[in-house]
């Protein structure tokens, strides 16, 4: 355990705490000043930044609009070669404005007419000078506009760095035919720039647009010409983008550091900032810390030296304090006689009459509280008895709590209960109930209550507590006092809640029966409904579904996306929330996502779902969303789901039928009309080959018709069920000769068939010749008429394969596409559904030839290479005899 401070020491650190954290916060103010001021004298730098950017700016536009002054007024003279009137204006110029070191004009080809002044600065006169090879010149010549040239040395005996002013002379046809220059001297800029304050070791610098220095107080702009294209401040102005910044840079000529503040002179293209160097800011920090660091060292030495002298004079009087309640604790315990004692202030004398005072109060009030223990630990000890058979009461009732949802019937469910309480209770209990008698060893059935009384009870005297259950449903609670056994008032205490606590439970024991049977009736109900059923509640969570609906949604069948991996996930998915069966029903059924929002959106209405199968027929169903009321409150929603297929059926065929009807039966019967109308003329006599011809017409027509009703004859056998086919072994080779015979001579004429078996000669299988024959025949016509070779091919396989046989149609035909391969085997179905169509039919071919397979409880398949060939594979079971 640390070892606690002296109070001497810890009054001393309190007083250097205190000193230190009001210094250091006098420190950080100043330091917040300091701050302060130099944010302002940095915001103060940039404006004078600013001031020179505009400075700048405005010196050399006025000495611009002079040169684009005078080369209109030069114009006329100039026309005229009028040199003295072209002098004169320019020493006007000159005097007006002595920033320009010269000043000339020139023609179109860049050669320098007249001067002034005519003497260079060596004293020296100047020739007619070639300027064509200058970068202004050319710019000139190219923009005819004002151009301010980048820094330059000067040519002919000026040898100082200059910025060109150039501005054309135009005719009124508005060509160039000279030009004016103006070459600025950059040290006149320079002294001008000097001449300002900028604080401290402060300075300024500007550089053109391509980064030459044009004024500097590190560079001779008389003798040099220097780039800062790699100077620090230039590379961050270049990614500043924003025509102004401020930073601290690290120069290398002269190398130092410093803050600068960067303007762009927006009218020239060119950059000038401020530097100051980094130690004149720095440097104020530096010493507002030392003077606090010095300031807080002899704060501290003072501090402990005025606190040593306050302390001790408190620690005296402390420590007199501390000895006076010892030595009278000392005498208390000994119960001696404790003398007052004069010395010390007068504030502890009065603190020694009051804490004797206390000491007389507390062992009186001490007395007082042993005589208040002593008496409540009577009352406790009388209450604990009364808790503890509390307690086993408690206890007994909770045993007697148990569920109701157990499969045990009444009788043995009382005796349950008897058998839970056993423990708590020494008396033999009996209940009645109805006609039953329980103990908890034995149960009597059709028990009279006089007689149960009579023959089981072994005592003399019995307590009987009602067990009341609604006003039909009475028993009784008997307790068989036997030898010297009574009932005292805690006993029938007792007796009378456990009497309640049983009824309670056999009340609720019948309402649980009463309710499961009625559930399981409505279980049984909704489980036996010819409709889906589903119910959610408000949270949009599913509570309820019933056997149809959940057959529906769990299909195996349906037909696969391949493109969809999701779809493996199907078979393993439970419906918890009303999302869940959206996201099933997007993968069963052919229904888009916002039709299907839509209708779980609104309150009631239906839609209607096409649920597409593996190598069936499509269903259709119809599903019925209602709200679910409970006492006019909305508790959630239900989902009915109605199979319509056949519905849906009807509908097709009766359609289906009306188009058949006005297109196929009308061509054969308008034909026949025709013919009879034709024979049946009375003022023509027709030859006897004519009226053979009509006839035949006539015959052919009537077949055509015959044969589309027994192709209406067959589906509707398929559909009722009543499709039965008269098995028997038959040859193989026999049905497929016979069946290739069967075909139309028009329709075999250019044919060419080809019999493959890999089976003995004269197999034999159990089939139903005539209907195997009427699948064949429709299969070779579709490959001859859907055939546009010129030599139609179709080759016939006999295999078996494990329990089938197999026999296989292929062609060279045109094919099915993917669109149709899984619909042409549906009733009316045709692939080509145009008016125009090469081919006749009714679309019911294929419909009866799987419907002729299932009557032989095999199947028919199909592969196709849409444009190349199709192939349909008949697979018939292997069986022996009639078994």
């Amino acid at each position: 355990m640390k070892k606690a401070r002296s109070f001497k020491k810890e009054l001393i650190y309190s007083f250097l705490t205190i000193a230190f954290f009001s210094i250091a916060f006098l420190g950080c103010f100043q330091i917040y000043q300091i701050s302060s001021l130099i944010k302002e004298n940095q915001s103060s730098q940039a404006q004078t930044t600013k001031y020179l950017s505009d400075y700048i700016g405005n010196y050399v536009l006025e000495h611009k609009k002079m040169i684009q002054t005078e080369a209109l007024n030069v114009k006329e003279p100039f026309e005229k070669e009028d040199t003295a009137s072209i002098q004169k204006q320019l020493k006007d110029i000159k005097t007006n404005f002595p920033g320009f070191v010269n000043l000339y004009v020139g023609n179109n080809m860049g050669q320098s007419l007249v001067f002034y002044p005519e003497v260079y600065t060596d004293g020296e006169r100047r020739d007619n000078l070639n300027f064509s090879d200058r970068s202004y010149y050319k710019e000139l010549v190219n923009t005819r506009t004002t151009v301010i040239s980048p820094v330059f040395h000067g040519r002919g005996g000026t040898d100082t760095l200059l910025v060109a002013i150039v501005s054309p002379i135009l005719n009124n046809k508005g060509d160039m035919i000279g030009y004016v220059l103006g070459a600025l001297d950059l040290n006149t800029l320079g002294e001008h720039l000097r001449d300002r304050s900028f604080g401290k070791e402060g300075y300024a610098v500007v550089v053109d647009q391509e980064n030459n220095v044009v004024v500097s107080p590190f560079v001779d702009t008389k003798r040099e010409l220097v780039n800062l294209s790699n100077s620090e401040v230039v590379q961050y102005f270049k990614k500043q983008q924003r025509g102004k910044g401020s930073g601290y840079f690290t120069l290398e000529d002269p190398h130092r550091n410093v803050f600068s503040t960067i303007e762009k002179v927006n009218v020239l293209d060119w950059t000038v900032w401020v530097s100051k160097p980094t130690e004149v800011i720095t440097n104020r920090y530096k010493s507002a810390i030392i003077l606090i660091a010095v300031f807080l060292l002899l704060t501290a030495i003072v501090m402990v030296i005025v606190s040593l002298f306050l302390t001790n004079r408190l620690e005296k009087t402390i420590l007199y304090l501390l000895n006076y309640i010892k030595d009278y604790t000392k005498d208390f315990k000994e119960k001696r006689t404790i003398t007052k004692r004069k010395q010390g202030p007068q504030e502890l004398e009065e603190l020694y009459f009051h804490f004797n005072r206390m000491i007389d109060e507390v062992e009186k009030n001490r007395k007082g509280l042993i005589e208040l223990n002593m008496e409540l630990e009577g009352r406790v000890q009388e209450r604990t008895a009364v808790l503890e058979n509390k307690n086993l009461e408690l206890k007994a009732v909770n045993k007697l709590i148990t569920s109701v949802s157990s499969d045990k019937d009444f009788a043995h469910f009382i005796q349950h209960c008897l058998r839970k309480i056993k423990p708590f209770i020494g008396y033999s209990i009996h209940v009645y109930f109805q006609d039953l008698a329980v103990t908890n060893e034995m149960i009597y059935t059709k028990q009279n209550l006089l007689d149960y009384l009579n023959k089981h009870m072994v005592g003399v005297q019995q307590h009987i507590e009602p067990i009341q259950i609604e006003k039909n449903h009475k028993g009784f609670l008997i307790v068989d006092l036997q030898g010297e056994q009574s009932i005292t008032a805690s006993d029938q205490e007792f007796l009378n809640t456990f009497a309640g606590s049983l009824a309670v439970m056999l009340q609720n024991k019948f309402l649980f029966e009463q309710i499961r049977n009625k559930h399981a009736i409505l279980e049984a109900v909704l489980e036996s409904m010819s409709e889906g059923l589903m119910l959610v509640n408000n949270q949009k969570e599913v509570e309820y579904v019933n056997e149809f609906f959940l057959n529906v949604v769990t299909a195996r069948d349906r037909i696969p996306d391949m493109t969809d991996a999701s779809d493996q996930e199907l078979e393993n998915f439970e419906l918890f929330n009303l999302d869940d069966v959206f996201r099933r029903f997007i993968k069963l059924f052919d229904v888009d996502k916002d039709e299907l929002s839509a209708f779980f959106s609104d309150k009631n209405g239906d839609l209607k779902l096409e649920y597409k199968q593996r190598f069936k027929k499509p269903k259709y169903y119809i599903l019925h969303k209602f709200s679910v009321m409970l006492d006019e409150d909305i508790i959630g929603e239900g989902l009915m789901l109605r199979d319509i297929t056949k519905e849906e059926e009807i509908d097709t065929l009766k359609n289906n039928l009306i188009s058949l009807t006005s297109h196929e039966f009308k061509t054969p019967i308008t034909n026949i009309k025709g013919s009879v109308e034709t024979l049946l003329r009375p003022e023509v006599e027709w030859e006897p080959e004519f009226q053979l011809e009509l006839l035949e017409g006539v015959h052919e027509d009537i077949e055509r018709i015959q044969h589309l009703v027994n192709d209406w004859m067959d589906i509707s056998k398929i559909e009722s069920g009543s499709m039965h086919v008269e098995r028997e072994m038959v040859s193989a080779d026999h049905v497929i000769e016979k069946s290739m015979e069967q075909i139309p001579l028009a329709l075999r004429k250019d044919a060419v068939f080809r019999f493959h078996s890999y089976l003995k000669k004269d197999f034999l299988f159990y089939a139903d010749k005539m209907r195997v024959q009427q699948v064949l025949v429709n299969l070779f016509t579709n490959a001859l008429r859907y055939n546009d070779a010129e030599t139609k091919e179709i080759d016939v396989t006999l295999d078996k394969a494990q329990e089938f046989v197999s026999i296989s149609v292929s062609d060279n035909g045109i094919g099915i596409s993917k669109d149709h391969i899984n619909k042409i085997f549906n009733r009316f179905y045709q692939v080509d559904v145009t008016a125009t169509r090469r081919r006749g039919g009714t679309g019911l071919g294929l419909a009866i030839c799987i419907g002729i397979m299932e009557a032989h409880e095999g199947r028919i398949e199909v592969e196709s290479d849409p444009g190349k060939s199709s192939t349909f594979t008949l697979y018939f079971p292997v069986k022996k005899g009639r078994e």
